[in-house]
C-alpha cells in the first residue's frame, strides 16, 4: 500500500512539475537506476555455530555518496531472520538480527571510521581511507553468528533471510520514498546451495 500510495504521488507530481518548486537535490528518484539488491546470500557451519554472509548490490548512488563526503554519519540497516517453515499453520520466527553498517568521513584526516553493529553491540570497528574498503564495509558482511547447529534440527525445517532498510529518501522535501530491498532467502540445510530468491 504504501509503495502504491508513493507511486501515485510521484506520478501527480512529474504530470505538474509546476505545482511545487523542486528544492535543489530533491528530484525524484531516478526510475532506470538499478535497485538494491541483497545477493550471495549463504549459511555456513564451522565449529558448532551457523553463520550467514552476504552482499548488498546497488547500493551507493550520487545522492548517498554525498551525504558521506559532506562527513555526516551514514548507516546501512539489515534485517536477518530465521523461520521455522509449519505445514498447516503460519511460519513461526526464531531469530532476529539487526546490523548496522555505518561510515563517517573526516574531510582533515581523510580517513574513513567504520563500525559494524549486531544487536546493537559493536562487532567490530576499522578505519581506512580508501573509497573502496568503505564500500565493501558496508555492503559485504561476513559471518553473522545465527546460532548453534545443534538448535536448528533438522536443518531442512529452516529458512535464513535478509533484507536492508536504506536510508528513506524525501521526494520535494515531504514525499518519503522507501529504499528497502526485497527479502533474500537460502534453505538451512547441510550442502545446500548458494541461493538467492527475492520474495516479499
Amino acid at each position: 500500500m504504501t509503495r502504491t500510495l508513493q507511486a501515485v504521488l510521484l506520478f501527480l507530481l512529474l504530470l505538474a512539475p509546476g505545482i511545487v518548486p523542486a528544492a535543489e537535490g530533491d528530484a525524484p528518484p531516478d526510475r532506470g537506476a538499478p535497485s538494491p539488491l541483497i545477493t550471495e546470500l549463504s549459511v555456513e557451519s564451522a565449529d558448532g555455530q551457523y553463520s550467514a554472509s552476504f552482499r548488498l548490490e546497488s547500493a551507493f548512488d550520487d545522492e548517498i555518496l554525498g551525504h558521506i563526503e559532506s562527513g555526516l554519519e551514514t548507516e546501512f540497516d539489515y534485517r536477518i531472520e530465521v523461520i521455522r517453515r509449519r505445514r498447516f499453520w503460519l511460519d513461526e520466527h526464531i531469530l532476529r538480527r539487526r546490523v548496522l553498517a555505518s561510515t563517517r568521513y573526516d574531510s582533515l584526516s581523510r580517513q574513513y571510521s567504520l563500525v559494524l553493529k549486531v544487536d546493537g553491540e559493536v562487532e567490530r570497528s576499522s578505519t581506512t581511507d580508501k573509497a573502496e574498503e568503505m564500500h565493501r564495509w558496508m555492503t559485504e558482511i561476513r559471518g553473522i553468528v545465527l546460532g548453534p547447529v545443534s538448535g536448528f534440527a533438522p536443518p531442512g525445517d529452516f529458512t535464513v533471510r535478509v533484507k536492508s532498510d536504506l536510508q528513506t529518501r524525501f521526494v520535494l522535501l515531504f514525499i518519503p520514498w522507501v529504499r528497502d530491498t526485497p527479502w533474500a532467502r537460502i534453505p538451512l540445510a547441510p550442502g545446500s546451495p548458494d541461493a538467492h530468491v527475492p520474495g516479499t
